[in-house]
């Protein structure tokens, strides 16, 4: 994308470009996290060329507070801002500094208690919560390992002491390359990636891996490391599957002919980026390593993401374009579709007395709508459309509403109120209101308006033929 960057292509640009009032480019903390260590000026000038495409779409995951990721309205260049990174360097170095951590506490009696009752609690024994570890079951090579992530262990040794004790390995592994290999190494010599590697088997891993050593499939292996919590969290099983593809050597990146090197940051930072395109169509990225994992951890979890090269991306233009309705393309896809669609459901409604049919049509119509229903009863008879998205990703953005206005604004004109371009001041209100717009060609109605389905809300637009007079 930056004219100056060694790998620029026009092409991909102009890809960019044609898709840019069509499609929404979204952005995450995982784009911000590639660049916080850069010099300032190209730190600035990514965040602008960044912001020229994602505008204000700004995924981001909530760990303190609702626990859950979604979509923001920040620029990227205000999303940095919003991030301390001095301050997370800073806590990097020493995050189990309870007395620093808990400072706050001391500024009320109830906080001092609360300190005092945890800084108990740490004081604990890890023996009297953690049963002893049998050293005479392991080799040579895994007691070394386990002195080397925790030394001094001994079950007298507090939960305090025990924390501060691992760190010093952990960090090692999240900054030092050289240290996360050794690891992925020490974990090849006891099993034999041939037999199980996503290079040899494909997706049939998962079975080769259950009948190795371990016993047990993939993401039942990933289970049995998480607690209970963590296994109903989708982000925290998430980026377990992720980065334990490359740690159990399922993946092995290469550079050239050799295992390429890198540290467990650089690793979690891919994973993020995989998680957040999740929430997408489609992952664009050159990076191999990224590609497969995020492509296997798709598949495993079910998440329907596309993955793509910039070759692949440049090449859909033509698809995606195609996509984008004129009126009489519409029309001609319609007729197609009520003839040759999958049908999915077919619901009967006796109090209602209505009939409704669910269709998979031939492609995304707006390039968002991949289903419609045929929605017949005494009174009135009409097609919806929505956008299906089963999935984790089952919300809807209110700058997807505004890029469908703008869309049927462009193939019927204004809508019959005048209202135009849709306002962001809007998203109070559209809930009360009968519709979002309306627009009236010929005998041809359409309604634009929100739907909420059993799995999540999306957009719904009723296409409807009226009888001329």
């Amino acid at each position: 994308m930056n004219t100056k960057h060694p790998g620029y292509n026009q092409e991909l640009l102009n890809a960019f470009d044609a898709l840019n009032d069509k499609m929404l480019f979204t952005f995450s903390d995982a784009h911000l996290d590639d660049l916080k260590d850069s010099k300032p000026e190209y730190i600035e000038a990514d965040l602008l060329l960044m912001g020229n495409y994602v505008k204000d779409n700004y995924f981001l995951h909530d760990l303190i507070r609702d626990k859950a990721t979604g979509p923001y309205l920040a620029t990227p260049i205000q999303a940095f801002k919003g991030k301390d990174y001095d301050a997370y360097r800073k806590t990097f170095e020493n995050p189990f500094d309870i007395d620093a951590l808990l400072n706050d506490l001391d500024d009320f009696p109830e906080g001092k208690l609360a300190k005092q009752l945890l800084k108990g609690l740490l004081d604990i024994p890890i023996g009297a919560i953690a049963s002893q570890h049998n050293f005479a079951a392991m080799d040579e090579k895994s007691i070394a390992l386990f002195n080397k992530m925790i030394p001094g262990y001994n079950p007298q040794m507090s939960m305090n002491e025990f924390i501060n004790s691992i760190w010093p390995y952990s960090k090692s592994l999240l900054e030092d390359k050289k240290e996360f290999t050794e690891l992925r190494r020490f974990v090849s010599s006891y099993m034999n990636r041939d037999d199980y590697s996503f290079e040899n088997w494909g997706m049939a891993f998962d079975e080769r891996i259950k009948k190795s050593t371990l016993g047990k499939s993939y993401l039942e292996l990933i289970d049995s490391i998480l607690s209970d919590n963590q296994k109903k969290d989708l982000y925290q099983r998430f980026n377990y599957a992720y980065n334990m593809l490359e740690t159990f050597n399922i993946t092995q990146e290469r550079s050239g002919k050799s295992i390429k090197k890198f540290n467990m940051n650089s690793l979690n930072t891919d994973a993020l980026h995989a998680w957040y395109a999740s929430f997408s169509d489609y992952l664009v990225t050159d990076d191999k390593g990224l590609q497969v994992k995020a492509f296997i951890v798709y598949q495993l979890l079910g998440l329907p993401v596309k993955v793509l090269s910039s070759k692949d991306f440049i090449n859909y233009r033509t698809l995606l374009l195609g996509q984008e309705e004129t009126l009489q393309t519409f029309i001609k896809s319609i007729q197609h579709d009520l003839k040759h669609s999958m049908q999915l459901y077919d619901r009967n409604d006796p109090f209602k007395n209505e009939s409704v049919k669910t269709f998979k049509p031939g492609h995304p119509y707006f390039n968002y709508f991949n289903r419609f229903q045929i929605i017949h009863s005494e009174e009135i008879s009409f097609i919806a459309f929505y956008c299906d998205r089963n999935s984790h990703a089952s919300f809807m953005m209110y700058r997807e509403i505004e890029l469908l206005v703008a869309k049927l604004n462009r193939m019927l004109g204004i809508d019959i109120d005048g209202r135009g371009e849709y306002k962001m001041e809007e998203n109070d209100k559209y809930n009360d209101d009968e519709y979002i717009r309306k627009w009236i060609f010929g005998n041809m109605h359409f309604r634009l308006l929100t739907a909420s389905k059993s799995w999540g809300n999306t957009i719904c637009l009723g296409f409807e033929i009226l009888d001329e007079q």
